[in-house]
Order: structure tokens, then C-alpha cells, then sequence
């Protein structure tokens, strides 16, 4: 009952943008226009940082007109670090800060027309760069008697 009486509020209130919604998960843009998606906790790995300028300039080549959006929820340098990366490549970068976001993601690469793209997920697409490297070690957690006694 409460989502019905939001959304009667909501109209109420004047809200005349289609699908706000959509429009809040993907910062101010549609899902028809998105070409990447990137999630918060991936978009604040170094493994992605480090290979965002590439895939930028993959993606600029088969997309010409690209813009970048960012979620506030990054880091300031994270945030930072990517707007100069799509400034290199004069891709417009903006960090988008709505009230009433309830974005998964960190990072949205979007053109300004409908490309109706499948897969836009930045794990789908490139997993091998998620996936964690054979000479970095995995640490294992020991318990607190192990570290007590030694074990």
C-alpha cells in the first residue's frame, strides 16, 4: 500500500519525467542508451581503474558520442581519477548526486541515442579483468585460537 500512495504522492507532486525510476538507476538516463554499467564495488577496484582508459577508447569507437556518469558514493579520488580519464578522451563526465538514487552501480557510460544493447554489465563484459590473478595470492583468514596458538 505504501508504493501506491508514493506513487500518488509522487504524481501529485508534478513529476512529469517518463519512468523515474529507470532515470534514477541509471543517472538521469535511460536503459536503451546505456552501453556500460559499471557496479560501485567494481568501479573502486585498481584492476578496473587501471583499464578504464582503454575500454574508453574502445567503446568511443564503435560509440562516438559518449558521456560518463558517476556515482557520489565513490571516493572523491576515485571519482576524480575517472573524470580525468574521460576528459582525456572529451567525453563528458559528470558526477550525478539526485536525491532519491537507489543506483547499484558506480559508473555509467551512455550515448545520446537508443543503442538497446543486451549486455551492459562491466562483469559481463569483461570478466577477465575481475577475475582475480594467479600470482596474487588469496589470504586466508585465520580464526583467533589459530593465531593464539600458532596453528
Amino acid at each position: 500500500m505504501t508504493s501506491l500512495e508514493n506513487k500518488v504522492l509522487q504524481y501529485a507532486s508534478g513529476e512529469k519525467r517518463l519512468n523515474p525510476d529507470e532515470l534514477r538507476q541509471y543517472f538521469g538516463t535511460y536503459a536503451e542508451r546505456v552501453v556500460l554499467a559499471v557496479l560501485l564495488e567494481n568501479a573502486e577496484k585498481k584492476t578496473v581503474i587501471d583499464h578504464f582508459p582503454q575500454i574508453l577508447k574502445d567503446l568511443q569507437a564503435v560509440y562516438p558520442n559518449l558521456s560518463l556518469k558517476i556515482s557520489p558514493k565513490l571516493a572523491d579520488q576515485i571519482q576524480f581519477t575517472y573524470i580525468k580519464t574521460a576528459q582525456a578522451l572529451n567525453i563528458s563526465a559528470t558526477i550525478v548526486d539526485e536525491a532519491k538514487a537507489h543506483s547499484p552501480y558506480g559508473l555509467i557510460v551512455h550515448s545520446n541515442q537508443a543503442e538497446n544493447l543486451d549486455k551492459v554489465l562491466f562483469s559481463e563484459l569483461y570478466p577477465d579483468i575481475l577475475a582475480p590473478s594467479e600470482t596474487e595470492p588469496i589470504l586466508e583468514k585465520k580464526g583467533f585460537f589459530a593465531k593464539l596458538f600458532g596453528k
